[in-house]
């Protein structure tokens, strides 16, 4: 029955072409949004978890001096003991000219002009939170000869604020998209309907139930979404390549680009479901206000 019914369901969205076109275009723009925003949001948190594991704060002593063993530890632990240190690092001269020369590594004027005892020795530590940033480099400006101590607390601040700002406008875009949707869906389905009450009519007089008059409608709902999902996910996922190149040149360093393979899967599974749930509720409400009154 079920196999009839998915036929039947074909046969009528072959015959209506445009209607099949309006219902599908709309359902692939509801998902394509819901996809671009879905891998905005987890670019944007790839980006900020970057960040947040990155060494968030750079503590640099004066550059004459440099730090005993016994000094380097005694002020790890005193960090650590704040309880908010991810990470701790003592940066010595040598280590920072490896840094400079790997960084400027196409400049060679720049390489030849600065040496180990040009540069200052350095504590890189990482906080458990953003919002820990601030203290953690307030406790490093009280160390001895330390001079200068830099975070990028605004940076993550800002980074949060918009994954959260992406995340609430992704989801009353794509809210408001699948409500038009619903509305689409219903209406497509209803008129086909509404043109078919004769027939409706004819088959519930020799007994067939409501659940099999409706049930090729309810899965021409379904198809709709499945297909408005594929499409959706071939051009997100599309774009997402040809993009590549420009999202590498922009976020040098940051592995923003490469996505998992079980994200990509479970992105166009999302899709699809999403397509064939509002599908079928629109096919539902549709035939409900027809069929069952027949």
């Amino acid at each position: 029955m079920m196999t009839k019914s998915i036929l039947v369901a074909w046969q009528r969205i072959s015959r209506a072409p445009y209607q099949t076109v309006a219902a599908v275009s709309i359902m692939t723009m509801t998902l394509f949004l819901a996809g671009t925003f879905t891998m905005v949001a987890a670019g944007s948190q790839t980006i900020l978890h970057y960040f947040e594991t990155r060494p968030q704060i750079n503590a640099y002593f004066k550059t004459e001096y440099v730090p005993a063993s016994e000094e380097i530890a005694s002020t790890e632990t005193a960090i650590q003991s704040t309880g908010l240190v991810q990470t701790f690092k003592y940066v010595s001269k040598e280590e920072a000219l490896m840094i400079y020369k790997e960084l400027n590594k196409s400049d060679p004027l720049l390489l030849e002009a600065v040496t180990a005892e040009m540069l200052p020795a350095s504590y890189e530590v990482s906080g458990k939170n953003p919002q820990d940033l601030k203290p953690i480099s307030e406790a490093l400006k009280q160390i001895p000869n330390i001079e200068d101590v830099r975070y990028a607390e605004d940076i993550i601040s800002s980074l949060s604020a918009w994954t959260n700002f992406v995340r609430l406008t992704g989801i009353a875009l794509v809210g408001t998209h699948i409500l038009i949707t619903l509305i689409t869906i219903l209406l497509v389905i209803g008129i086909k309907v509404a043109n078919r009450r004769d027939e409706i009519s004819i088959l519930s007089l020799v007994g067939a139930t409501p659940g099999y008059i409706s049930a090729p409608f309810i899965w021409e709902g379904v198809i709709y979404g499945l297909m408005g999902g594929f499409i959706a996910w071939t051009v997100t996922f599309g774009i997402w390549v040809w993009s590549q190149d420009l999202l590498n040149k922009l976020l040098s360093g940051i592995p923003v680009t490469i996505l998992p393979l079980v994200f990509v899967l479970e992105l166009l599974g999302a899709e699809l479901a999403i397509g064939a749930v509002v599908g079928s509720i629109g096919a539902i409400i549709a035939t409900r206000r027809f069929v069952f009154k027949a």
